[in-house]
């Protein structure tokens, strides 16, 4: 067994560390269980070092490089392949993952704290594009074919390799979900885990085929820390804190394995695969870091763990396996970087610098395969520095078209695209144009393309361009391109841009209306090659507008096969010349004179005949189309008007915008003024509404205070009456107890008697207040005060609705 650690120290005084091309070697300290490699410090002298932690690692797809990164953001390569070594790369920032691209092994994407993904080549680390769209730091990273999928706590992302521009996002409700890490499988499905221990699954885009496992009806009832698929891709193994391992099948979804540990075993938070040399992708033994920061090596087989010599696997808090499976980065509590060797853990012979715990010779270089894809990437770039112009028009010339094979690596290269990607990364990013929909609804048939690179230039080209919005004609223009670039969006956009800069010359100057100079060019040509076909258009009333302008905006592919408009491109590409579009056009016409004069006669007829796909060949267009540019007279050859040099684009910063300068200057001031205008009608509106809600929030907050003041006097009201009755019914069950014991002792009829001569002399002679007897007297003050109490309820009754309707009345201000 055998190990590396790697320490890095450094002064506080160090505020930047730029790149050292400086290779420096391992320190190497024997001892009889491993091997330890230290960094000797950067700073002597008086200095006292300081060690600074590891945060994150990476290996490459050959498990030759290691990638570290520090907290204060300074990146180290560690080349494997030889002796142990390192450099310092630079500062990338604060980075929350790091990895290789999968397609590309000098080219890292590293997640930043700032929630912005770094693009950026190994040996080039000032050269980056950033990727943006995530509103939270971005924590994990996984690839599939030519995509990438990145996820943080509230939103998952992929982006397409190539041209890293955003394909899916899956958003989220923060408030009551939390997406813990997100996943490709090698098979292409989707798996993303949930703070509420549920992973939900499904087939790259195919999101109607979900399958939701929630984790505590499967036996997991801690909280699930992380998970992982098999490089085969059919199994996935999940982890939590409690101190079971659950393998699913990664096509029913069932529990393959419940693994159940009780000895030393405090739960999972981070799983690995390790990859073993004739596992075929299934994977059996993975590496389980325990809640306790101890490194655990699982047998799936055998459903046990796989007991060491090595001593030092505690005390870790993050680890990384190669590739391959020949090595185990960890990062520990201390910050320190360990490197150990797997295949001596494990006892597995393999080729890498130890075999059957004998070490080979340190200048015995490790040879590796030659692999099919880093040849073709040879092949390529070597084919791609030969593809010169003057070696391409004879084989041109000799068979009329390049091969289909290559044709887009030949068009790229004599178009001499840059592959910018931080340009274009920089338009694709953002908010998709409004006027891209506008433009697609206005031609049915393109509508219905569901072609995402298409939605992508077309608001790319209105970003870079915004005056193209009015142009209807631009989808039928850029189509045939995007279709022929379609896997690549970044050259599908460079193609575009190459062809309205250079093919496209004065089309804008009479916009909104078809370019009548262009038109102008072509009617003097078509005169001069053919006047019986241009007095016939004269005759019938027919104009360049009807027979020239729809071929030229639609590139001719409406009237072109796929095949022959490709081999139109091909000779146009190839002889760098902006007007020989205007000649075939022309040449079109030409070749069709008899079928023009003798069957077209009305302007439907003209229309619809210039819009539909024709028989003719694509080699007889070109001969006259060649014919007509050595024949024309000088003065009236379109080359006398138009730029004859190619503007080619940038290979560095953002696309030059000078094509909004084609346009007329009343135009785009007036755009100008129109954007304004709309600015301050949208704020005008904007605080209209504002208004108009804090009145309705207002005249609701008075409505409920004056429903509760009512509701508050109508509940005073019942109680005050509650007690009146109250008391009332008391002063009657004292009385009725009084009269009770003065009848009891007096004869009844007696009693009657002197109650009716008593009543008689009451009514026949009126008495004073002093001869009345008490209960009279208590009579008439309840009586009294029963009616003041009235009183009083009648007088606040008043006061309510008099309040109230002095609310109702009150002006309220209207919107405008």
């Amino acid at each position: 067994m055998s190990l590396c650690s790697l320490n890095r120290a450094a002064s506080p005084t160090s505020a930047i560390i730029m790149q050292d091309d400086k290779w420096i070697d391992l320190e190497k300290s024997a001892c009889s269980n491993h091997y330890q490699f230290k960094v000797e410090s950067a700073y002597g002298g008086s200095h006292c070092p300081s060690t600074m932690s590891f945060s994150q690692c990476a290996f490459d797809n050959d498990d030759e490089t290691l990638i570290a990164i520090d907290n204060n953001g300074i990146a180290y390569c560690i080349d494997l392949s030889d002796f142990p070594s390192y450099r310092k790369l630079g500062c990338v920032g604060m980075s929350t993952f790091v990895t290789f691209n999968p397609y590309d092994k000098n080219e890292l994407l590293i997640g930043l704290s700032s929630t912005n993904i770094k693009v950026m080549r190994l040996n080039a680390i000032n050269d980056f594009c950033s990727l943006t769209g995530h509103t939270a730091p971005a924590t994990s990273v996984s690839f599939y074919k030519d995509y990438c999928m990145t996820s943080s706590s509230k939103e998952v992302i992929v982006w397409m390799v190539k041209s890293y521009c955003k394909i899916h996002q899956l958003r989220l409700n923060t408030k009551n979900i939390v997406v813990k890490k997100a996943m490709f499988s090698s098979l292409g499905l989707v798996a993303v885990l949930y703070a509420t221990n549920i992973i939900q699954c499904w087939p790259f885009q195919q999101f109607e085929k979900d399958y939701k496992i929630d984790m505590e009806k499967q036996g997991l009832r801690s909280v699930v820390k992380d998970f992982e698929f098999t490089r085969d891709g059919r199994a996935m193994i999940v982890c939590g804190l409690q101190n079971k391992i659950l393998v699913f099948n990664a096509t029913r979804w069932d529990v393959l394995k419940s693994l159940e540990f009780h000895d030393n075993f405090s739960g999972g938070k981070q799983v690995s695969i390790v990859p073993m040399p004739l596992d075929g992708g299934a994977n059996s033994i993975v590496a389980i870091l325990t809640s306790d920061c101890a490194l655990k090596l699982i047998s799936l087989a055998s459903s046990s763990v796989i007991y060491n010599c090595c001593n030092v696997l505690t005390g870790i808090k993050k680890i990384a396996v190669s590739q391959k499976g020949c090595y185990l980065a960890s990062i520990n509590k201390n910050g320190s970087l360990d490197l150990t060797f797997l295949e001596k853990i494990l006892n597995i012979k393999s080729d890498s610098g130890v075999f059957n715990g004998v070490e080979k010779p340190k200048n015995q270089r490790k040879i590796q395969p030659n692999k099919n894809e880093e040849h073709l990437k040879c092949v390529r770039n070597a084919v791609k520095e030969e593809l010169k112009l003057q070696r391409l028009i004879p084989i041109l010339k000799e068979f009329g078209e390049y091969p289909e094979k290559h044709r887009r690596l030949i068009w790229s290269t004599i178009m001499e695209l840059p592959s910018n990607r931080k340009a274009f990364v920089d338009l694709s990013n953002k908010v998709p144009h409004q006027a891209m929909f506008d433009l697609l609804k206005k031609d049915s048939l393109i509508e219905k393309c569901k072609s995402s690179v298409l939605g992508t230039t077309l608001s790319c080209l209105l970003h870079w361009c915004p005056i193209l919005s009015e142009c209807d004609f631009l989808p039928k223009t850029i189509i045939p391109f995007v279709n022929i670039f379609q896997k690549s969006p970044i050259l599908a956009l460079e193609t575009c841009l190459f062809v309205l800069m250079n093919y496209c010359q004065k089309w804008f100057e009479y916009h909104p209306l078809p370019p009548l100079n262009i038109l102008g060019m072509v009617e003097n040509v078509l005169l001069e090659a053919d006047p019986i076909l241009f007095d016939y258009f004269c005759e019938q009333g027919i104009t360049s507008t009807t027979y020239a302008w729809p071929l030229l905006h639609s590139t001719m592919s409406e009237v072109l096969s796929v095949n022959d408009w490709l081999i139109l491109w091909d000779h146009l590409f190839s002889l760098r010349k902006p007007w020989f579009l205007m000649m075939c056009t022309i040449a079109y016409s030409i070749l069709y004179r008899k079928t023009i004069i003798t069957k077209l006669h009305t302007i439907d007829d003209f229309t619809q005949f210039y819009k539909t796909v024709g028989h003719v060949s694509i080699k007889n267009i070109l001969k006259i189309a060649h014919k007509l540019d050595r024949e024309t007279p000088h003065r009236i050859h379109p080359h006398r008007y138009l730029k004859n040099d190619i503007n080619t684009l940038p290979k560095k910063g953002p696309y030059q915008p000078f094509l909004q300068y084609e346009f007329p200057k009343y135009l785009t001031d007036e755009l100008r003024g129109i954007t304004l205008k709309k600015l301050k009608e949208k704020e005008r509106r904007l605080r209209g509404f504002q208004l108009h809600a804090m009145e309705l929030l207002e005249e609701k907050r008075l409505r409920v205070e004056s429903e509760n003041f009512v509701r508050n006097i109508h509940e005073m009201r019942l109680n005050e009456l509650r007690k009146c009755y109250e008391n009332q019914v008391k002063e009657d069950e004292k009385l009725l107890e009084y009269t009770k014991k003065k009848t009891e002792d007096l004869d009844p009829c007696k009693y009657l008697s002197n109650i009716d001569t008593n009543w008689n002399d009451i009514c026949s002679s009126g008495r004073s207040r002093s001869d009345l007897t008490d209960h009279e007297r208590r009579r008439r003050r309840k009586h009294r005060s029963s009616r003041s109490l009235q009183e009083q309820v009648d007088r606040l009754e008043y006061e309510v609705h008099h309040l109230l309707a002095k609310l109702q009345s009150r002006p309220r201000s209207r919107y405008k």
